[in-house]
């Protein structure tokens, strides 16, 4: 018989036990994240300030690789697909887009892996 008085048991479920590769999918996501916000700040500074705010653009181009780099390698993309991403960043609307892809594309990874993925990027990590 069981103590009626015990308190119930939750059944937590891990699909898949964290590793390099999910660190840098999370890490990397967040760089996007952090560079799609820039991006859109940067714009508006543009607008309002004038050529000083081609800083922040720089800015967010060197987070965007960065994160862009990370998240292709975690997610197993071979070495000419990270360079033709990479290159795509330099293209302004399509690099935009590709920040949006593949952010969106590291959440689901994220999600299938078991981790808690929010507005800004992975919870757990």
């Amino acid at each position: 018989m069981e103590n009626p008085y015990q308190s119930p048991g939750a059944v937590l479920e891990v699909h898949e036990k964290r590793s390099a590769s999910l660190d840098d999918v999370a890490s990397g996501q967040k760089l996007v994240i952090y560079a799609i916000l820039l991006y859109f700040l940067a714009a508006a500074l543009r607008a309002a300030v004038g050529p000083i705010a081609l800083l922040a653009l720089l800015v967010c181009l060197g987070m965007s690789w960065t994160g862009i780099y990370k998240i292709a390698r975690g997610l197993d993309y071979p070495v000419w697909g990270r360079i033709v991403l990479l290159v795509l960043m330099l293209v302004p609307l399509v690099g935009l887009l590709v920040l949006v892809m593949l952010s969106s594309r590291a959440t689901s990874r994220l999600r299938q892996a078991g981790y808690s993925v929010g507005l800004l990027g992975a919870r757990d990590y």
